[in-house]
């Protein structure tokens, strides 16, 4: 079993978009359970203030494996809308 490490993700929610950390094996392992996400692998120029990523990681960090809040619940719930 890998050990898990933070990749940046984006979802596209169509009126706009949110951003988390997303603690994972793989990014395989995030596209088969989120395939709404994009996982981005350069930090975009909004979030290279040291406050702004502090914010980020202290507000948007998930785990794959533990119960969706935030960001995971919204992709979740606009996928179960979308069925």
């Amino acid at each position: 079993m890998a050990e898990k490490r933070p990749y940046l993700v984006a979802y596209d929610y169509g009126m706009g978009g949110l951003w988390g950390l997303l603690s994972a094996e793989s990014e395989e392992a995030i596209r088969e359970r989120y395939p709404e996400l994009v996982i981005v692998s350069v930090r975009p120029k909004f979030l290279q203030s040291p406050e702004r990523w502090r914010r980020l990681i202290d507000k948007s960090s998930y785990d794959i494996d533990e119960e969706p809040t935030g960001m995971l619940k919204a992709v979740l719930a606009n996928r179960a809308s979308s069925s």
